[in-house]
């Protein structure tokens, strides 16, 4: 598929890198509609004049930092709820060969502007200073089974009822990272139906049904134990270590983190799953035969 995709199949790529690589080269709409969604970045002036510039931003995934977060709820609340505050000669020129005025620099998540499939990429690999390489964070960082995005989002629409239902989200797949920068293994948690608690591990060609549990010990990095609540320990219990617990962690190991999670809208899961409001797999299942027709002809006969 991927060398009819022409997709070079011999460079190494990332999940997050090969997925914005298979996405376009599908050529199929209503696939990448379930996943597009946009924000809008912005510079406000910081003097209450009122001006501001704003545009649209589309994305088929948000990018959120785990260094310094705990959870997915405050990396969203970080980067789309925490203006940068621009000023001196770095601030922002509102008018051509006007002078510089202090401007907030940011971005903001829209109620309008959210999929139906909301995927995110967790920023596990960063440049580090010290040692002078790329390095893998695999510190604990927490994803909410429901996500609730209502706090987050900025939109005028003064439709409650609305706004509410189109930004709450349930857990559908994880995509986990085991291994360090450079090198590692890919496999994945998933819920096929977000309305049941069954998952499934994917490992290549191996797939396990696995409890909730197991997915959170494994995809939020980190010890397990982390999130229990601390032993106390007596005087003789950290003299001698009796007190001491060896730290737990997934069916990965130690380095094994979520690089990679998806989310599905809680107000499209009849379209997703019982194909309400004309949902897209008879489209999905004639380009993909379609495809694999042209796949299948001779060399030179039709090019995709």
């Amino acid at each position: 598929l991927c060398q009819a995709l022409g997709i070079n199949v011999y460079e190494q790529q990332d999940s997050q890198e090969f997925w914005k690589l298979l996405l376009p080269a599908l050529e199929l709409p209503r696939l990448t509609d379930l996943y597009q969604g946009a924000y809008e970045s912005y510079l406000k002036a910081a003097d209450g004049s009122g001006r501001e510039r704003r545009r649209e931003e589309p994305f088929l995934d948000l990018s959120i930092n785990v260094d310094k977060q705990s959870n997915l709820h405050a990396g969203l609340t970080a980067e789309f709820t925490h203006p940068e505050l621009l000023s001196g000669d770095n601030g922002w020129r509102p008018e051509k060969d006007g002078p510089k005025v202090d401007a907030y620099k940011g971005q903001q998540l829209i109620a309008s502007g959210l999929p139906s499939i909301l995927q995110f990429h967790l920023k596990r690999f960063q440049y580090d200073w010290q040692r002078d390489s790329m390095t893998k964070l695999n510190s604990r960082f927490q994803l909410p089974v429901e996500l609730d995005l209502n706090e987050i989002v900025a939109n005028a629409n003064t439709d409650e009822a609305m706004i509410s239902s189109s930004c709450q989200y349930e857990l559908q797949s994880i995509v986990v990272h085991a291994g360090e920068y450079g090198s590692g293994h890919y496999y994945s948690y998933v819920r096929p139906d977000v309305r049941s608690d069954t998952w499934y591990r994917l490992n290549d060609s191996i797939v396990e049904e696995v409890s909730l549990k197991e997915v959170v010990d494994d995809a939020f990095g980190g010890s397990s134990d982390a999130s229990q609540p601390k032993k106390k320990v007596g005087f003789f219990g950290l003299l001698f270590g009796g007190g001491r617990r060896r730290p737990s962690f997934g069916w990965g190991g130690i380095s094994s983190s979520a690089y990679c999670v998806q989310y599905v809208r809680r107000s499209d899961i009849g379209k997703l799953y019982d194909g309400e409001h004309d949902a897209p797999q008879d489209v999905l299942d004639g380009d993909l035969e379609t495809m694999t027709k042209e796949e299948d002809a001779p060399e030179g006969a039709s090019e995709l």
